[in-house]
């Protein structure tokens, strides 16, 4: 049999180690944690990722509009209904089966 002393030694290092654990586990900078912000951090990384794809595309339409005039015209035709001298535009009303 193991004397009184030696089972509360056992005991207290058996429960440190289990709160230990638990702490790595599940504490402020536990496994857990660790995993959240590394999944946070990811879509943070594929936000950014989007953006600059995105910002790249807006920096391409700026450049376009600055050095195209046919670019202006486009959009002017299409958004403004703009026509140039002696064209008619036809404006039909939209199709309401779709």
């Amino acid at each position: 049999m193991i004397p009184l002393g030696r089972r509360v030694l056992v005991f207290v290092v058996g429960a440190l180690v289990l709160t230990v654990i638990i702490g790595a586990i599940l504490g402020d900078r536990g496994w857990l944690e660790v995993r959240r912000r590394q999944a946070a951090q990811e879509e943070l990384r594929a936000e950014v990722d989007a953006l600059r794809v995105q910002n790249v595309a807006l920096m391409e339409r700026i450049e376009a509009l600055r050095e195209d005039p046919y670019v202006l015209e486009r959009i002017a035709r299409e958004k403004l209904g703009y026509a140039r001298p002696g064209e008619i535009i036809y404006l039909f009303p939209p199709d309401e089966s779709r």
